[in-house]
């Protein structure tokens, strides 16, 4: 059953879509520099809207106005400036936020069944919670939980700081109850859990379909064609007959039309950028950029993946317009990128000459399905390149190995019996929802895509959770009120070992210490 839920995220809260967003500010609408990206002139709007209760503190939020209601709304919420930063303190002012985010928000973003709300790690930079940040912490994830279900709303946490989002994680794994992703049942969070671990071992290559750039607002493959078509002048006669077409043969249609309307067939690649080039990414990206991978795969031409990898600290080199570097993240782009509006693969023409041109790719990919576990997210699995990479991947196996070789798993949004049945004993698969593909009327398909979208967010959460690979959180400062008694006890333990006096015989064993103690958090070595 679907309920409102709280995320975690390691992002830029200015780069993620949302419904509305935390700004934090003081009684005096003092706004730190980096929020000025939201808007140039935001300190000037904040202090032109502001109410007198808010400069006198009785009240505690309220939305900046007027404000593009394309863009999500931020919401003014006042810190503690007086050091005080109790649980009641930080649930009263997150309260106060989630109220004044509902009066001004008509509706929620793209059909999603509930409200998504963005919190920064506020108060951390001044507002009286930057000397207790495990207390804060526990303080925000316990009142977010509460205030999602008492106001029907999804929050998301988004934070900046790796210890701070390992620390979030860890207690979000231990918490017996309100961080339990209930809405999964047990079969999913199970699947969750194990695909996490699978990631944490470093044995996950995300591959991401066009699924996975909904939540930002991306069309589907359909949906682009409708767009780049709307930009064409077809005879009536000739748009029936259109529609009755493939895919691969509209948009190869299209591209002959934009050729011949703008005299060079680079006038369609540079059409299906500008449609897929987003500002925002969604919850997915954010989430699956958190997941430790060396490698991911995607057929989606936008930047919302990379840009969402480099705001999560697990920035990628994107291939093969870039060559990466021994020991980076790569992201391998196989049917090309926005970046470079000709390289795009989406007409019959481009997947026929695929394999002339990019083999080298498709050999990495190849590879990538015989030693590691793919995870297939957002994807129909009816695209026929990826239909010859998997049959070419089987071919190379030995007979006997063929038939048993699970090559990964698909995390697909409705239940499809007939393709479960193509794919069994090459790929399992998992419906975020047990209803069939919609095929209805159109609102009512994007609400079915809008909340079994929203379930594989949660599912990618609960699986961002249990793979999370840092532990920087145990030596950092400040985060110790966030800790348990016996991982207090071996802080301290940890600490006493980093203060010991070194000898010159033992510098080498003491480097290795050392780079471990960096690894948990510890700042000052010398």
């Amino acid at each position: 059953m679907t309920q409102p839920h709280v995320f975690v995220a390691m992002a830029d809260i200015l780069n993620l879509r949302c419904d509305a967003w935390l700004l934090p500010t003081d009684s005096k609408v003092t706004i730190e520099q980096h929020w000025l990206k939201a808007h140039p002139n935001l300190r000037t709007m904040a202090a032109a809207s502001v109410s007198t209760g808010f400069r006198d503190g009785s009240a505690l939020a309220e939305p900046v106005r007027p404000w593009d209601p394309v863009l999500p709304f931020p919401i003014m919420t006042a810190v503690p400036d007086d050091g005080g930063w109790s649980p009641a303190v930080v649930a009263e002012r997150l309260e106060s936020f989630v109220r004044s985010a509902l009066s001004a928000i008509p509706a929620p973003l793209d059909h999603r069944p509930y409200r998504l709300l963005a919190l920064p790690f506020f108060g951390t930079a001044g507002g009286g919670a930057g000397n207790h940040l495990g207390a804060a912490l526990r303080a925000i994830l316990g009142a977010s939980a509460d205030l999602a279900a008492r106001y029907d709303v999804d929050i998301v946490l988004v934070l900046r700081d790796k210890a701070a989002f390992s620390l979030a994680q860890k207690l979000r794994r231990e918490a017996a109850s309100g961080f339990s992703w209930p809405s999964l049942g047990d079969h999913l969070r199970e699947k969750a859990r194990c695909l996490g671990q699978i990631a944490q071992a470093g044995h996950l290559v995300p591959f991401l379909g066009a699924g996975v750039s909904v939540s930002a607002g991306a069309p589907s493959w359909s949906q682009l064609l409708d767009t780049l078509s709307a930009g064409i002048d077809l005879k009536e006669a000739q748009a029936g007959a259109f529609q009755g077409l493939n895919l691969l043969d509209q948009a190869g249609v299209l591209e002959q039309l934009y050729a011949d309307q703008n005299g060079s067939r680079a006038a369609f690649g540079k059409a299906v950028a500008k449609a897929v080039d987003l500002p925002r990414y969604g919850l997915a990206p954010a989430l699956l950029a958190t997941v430790p991978s060396t490698g991911a795969i995607t057929l989606n031409y936008d930047r919302l993946f990379e840009s969402a990898c480099r705001d999560a600290q697990r920035p990628r080199t994107v291939m093969p317009e870039n060559i990466p570097a021994v020991g980076t993240d790569w992201l391998l782009k196989l049917h090309g990128s926005v970046s470079q509006p000709d390289s795009i693969v989406l007409t019959r023409d481009d997947y026929l000459g695929y394999n002339s041109n990019r083999d080298a790719l498709s050999a990495l990919v190849k590879a990538h399905l015989l030693t590691h576990h793919l995870l297939f997210v957002g994807f129909g699995l009816a695209d026929d390149h990826f239909h010859e990479i998997v049959h070419d991947v089987r071919r190379a196996l030995p007979n006997d190995a063929s038939m048993d070789h699970q090559m990964g798993t698909v995390l697909s949004l409705f239940d499809e019996p007939l393709q479960t049945l193509v794919w069994t004993g090459k790929l399992e698969i998992h419906s975020m929802s047990s209803a069939p593909v919609p095929d209805a009327d159109p609102a009512d398909v994007r609400i079915a895509l809008a909340t079994a979208g929203r379930e594989l967010e949660i599912f990618l959460d609960m699986m961002a959770a249990y793979a999370t690979d840092n532990h920087s959180y145990l030596l950092a400062p400040a985060y110790n009120q966030g800790l348990a008694d016996d991982e207090l006890d071996l802080r301290r333990q940890l600490l006493a070992l980093a203060g010991l006096e070194r000898s010159a015989g033992t510098a080498e064993v003491w480097g290795v210490l050392d780079k471990a103690l960096r690894e948990l958090g510890l700042k000052d070595l010398s």
